[in-house]
Protein backbone atom coordinates (compact mmCIF):
# COMPACT_ATOMS: atom_id res chain seq x y z
CA UNK A 1 0.00 0.00 0.00
CA UNK A 2 2.79 2.48 0.66
CA UNK A 3 5.88 1.04 -1.09
CA UNK A 4 8.33 3.85 -0.34
CA UNK A 5 11.69 2.64 -1.68
CA UNK A 6 13.61 4.74 0.86
CA UNK A 7 12.11 3.00 3.87
CA UNK A 8 11.87 -0.61 4.91
CA UNK A 9 8.87 -2.48 3.60
CA UNK A 10 6.07 -2.97 6.11
CA UNK A 11 4.57 -6.42 6.62
CA UNK A 12 1.49 -7.18 8.68
CA UNK A 13 1.16 -10.72 10.01
CA UNK A 14 -2.23 -11.94 11.27
CA UNK A 15 -2.61 -15.24 13.12
CA UNK A 16 -4.44 -16.56 16.17
CA UNK A 17 -1.35 -18.45 17.43
CA UNK A 18 0.79 -16.07 19.51
CA UNK A 19 3.86 -18.32 19.43
CA UNK A 20 3.70 -18.52 15.65
CA UNK A 21 3.46 -14.72 15.43
CA UNK A 22 6.64 -14.41 17.52
CA UNK A 23 8.52 -16.85 15.30
CA UNK A 24 7.49 -15.19 12.05
CA UNK A 25 8.24 -11.75 13.45
CA UNK A 26 11.75 -12.86 14.46
CA UNK A 27 12.36 -14.23 10.95
CA UNK A 28 11.16 -11.10 9.15
CA UNK A 29 12.28 -8.20 11.34
CA UNK A 30 15.88 -8.23 10.10
CA UNK A 31 14.65 -7.21 6.64
CA UNK A 32 11.24 -5.63 7.18
CA UNK A 33 9.15 -3.55 9.57
CA UNK A 34 6.76 -6.11 11.02
CA UNK A 35 3.46 -5.61 12.81
CA UNK A 36 1.76 -8.69 14.27
CA UNK A 37 -1.97 -8.71 14.88
CA UNK A 38 -3.89 -11.37 16.76
CA UNK A 39 -7.14 -12.69 15.34
CA UNK A 40 -10.15 -10.52 15.99
CA UNK A 41 -12.87 -8.44 14.41
CA UNK A 42 -12.26 -5.37 12.31
CA UNK A 43 -8.96 -6.67 10.98
CA UNK A 44 -9.34 -5.29 7.45
CA UNK A 45 -9.70 -1.75 8.75
CA UNK A 46 -6.82 -2.16 11.17
CA UNK A 47 -4.58 -3.60 8.46
CA UNK A 48 -5.52 -0.80 6.06
CA UNK A 49 -4.62 1.84 8.66
CA UNK A 50 -1.11 0.35 8.93
CA UNK A 51 -0.50 0.85 5.18
CA UNK A 52 1.38 -2.42 4.68
CA UNK A 53 3.32 -3.45 1.62
CA UNK A 54 2.36 -7.11 2.20
CA UNK A 55 0.03 -9.08 4.48
CA UNK A 56 0.62 -12.61 5.80
CA UNK A 57 -2.77 -13.98 6.78
CA UNK A 58 -3.98 -17.14 8.50
CA UNK A 59 -7.02 -18.70 6.84
CA UNK A 60 -8.83 -20.04 9.91
CA UNK A 61 -9.24 -17.74 12.88
CA UNK A 62 -11.96 -17.70 15.53
CA UNK A 63 -13.60 -14.28 15.06
CA UNK A 64 -13.17 -13.62 11.36
CA UNK A 65 -11.68 -15.91 8.73
CA UNK A 66 -8.69 -14.88 6.69
CA UNK A 67 -10.82 -15.37 3.57
CA UNK A 68 -13.25 -12.72 4.83
CA UNK A 69 -10.43 -10.35 5.79
CA UNK A 70 -8.82 -10.78 2.37
CA UNK A 71 -12.10 -10.06 0.61
CA UNK A 72 -12.62 -6.89 2.66
CA UNK A 73 -9.08 -5.72 1.91
CA UNK A 74 -9.56 -6.35 -1.81
CA UNK A 75 -12.74 -4.25 -1.74
CA UNK A 76 -10.74 -1.20 -0.59
CA UNK A 77 -9.12 0.99 -3.26
CA UNK A 78 -5.70 0.67 -1.59
CA UNK A 79 -6.08 -3.10 -1.32
CA UNK A 80 -6.52 -3.91 -4.99
CA UNK A 81 -2.85 -4.67 -5.61
CA UNK A 82 -1.69 -5.42 -2.08
CA UNK A 83 0.11 -8.79 -1.87
CA UNK A 84 -1.93 -10.94 0.50
CA UNK A 85 -0.21 -14.23 1.28
CA UNK A 86 -2.11 -16.92 3.12
CA UNK A 87 0.15 -18.71 5.59
CA UNK A 88 -1.92 -21.44 7.16
CA UNK A 89 -1.87 -24.96 8.51
CA UNK A 90 -4.64 -26.00 6.13
CA UNK A 91 -3.61 -27.88 3.03
CA UNK A 92 -7.21 -28.62 2.00
CA UNK A 93 -8.00 -28.12 -1.68
CA UNK A 94 -11.16 -26.24 -0.73
CA UNK A 95 -9.20 -23.70 1.30
CA UNK A 96 -6.76 -23.20 -1.56
CA UNK A 97 -9.70 -22.45 -3.87
CA UNK A 98 -11.27 -20.13 -1.27
CA UNK A 99 -8.04 -18.12 -1.07
CA UNK A 100 -8.18 -17.63 -4.84
CA UNK A 101 -11.84 -16.59 -4.69
CA UNK A 102 -11.03 -14.11 -1.90
CA UNK A 103 -8.20 -12.58 -3.93
CA UNK A 104 -5.16 -14.07 -2.22
CA UNK A 105 -1.80 -13.66 -3.94
CA UNK A 106 -0.16 -16.84 -2.69
CA UNK A 107 -0.94 -19.83 -0.47
CA UNK A 108 1.77 -21.20 1.83
CA UNK A 109 1.29 -24.00 4.32
CA UNK A 110 2.69 -24.49 7.80
CA UNK A 111 5.11 -25.74 8.83
CA UNK A 112 7.34 -23.48 6.75
CA UNK A 113 11.04 -22.81 6.92
CA UNK A 114 12.55 -19.39 7.42
CA UNK A 115 14.26 -19.49 4.03
CA UNK A 116 11.05 -20.48 2.23
CA UNK A 117 9.09 -17.70 3.92
CA UNK A 118 11.72 -15.05 3.22
CA UNK A 119 11.96 -16.14 -0.42
CA UNK A 120 8.17 -16.00 -0.90
CA UNK A 121 7.91 -12.57 0.75
CA UNK A 122 10.77 -11.18 -1.34
CA UNK A 123 9.20 -12.54 -4.52
CA UNK A 124 5.80 -11.04 -3.71
CA UNK A 125 7.47 -7.67 -3.06
CA UNK A 126 9.47 -7.88 -6.29
CA UNK A 127 12.80 -8.08 -4.48
CA UNK A 128 15.76 -10.29 -5.17
CA UNK A 129 16.28 -13.15 -2.75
Amino acid sequence: MKGNAESRRRIVVVDDEKDFLKIVESWLREHYDVTCLPAGEGLAEEIRSLEPDLVLLDAHMPAESGFDVCGRLRALPAGAYLPIVFLTASNADGDFLRHLDAGGSRYLTKPITKSALLAAVAEELGQSV
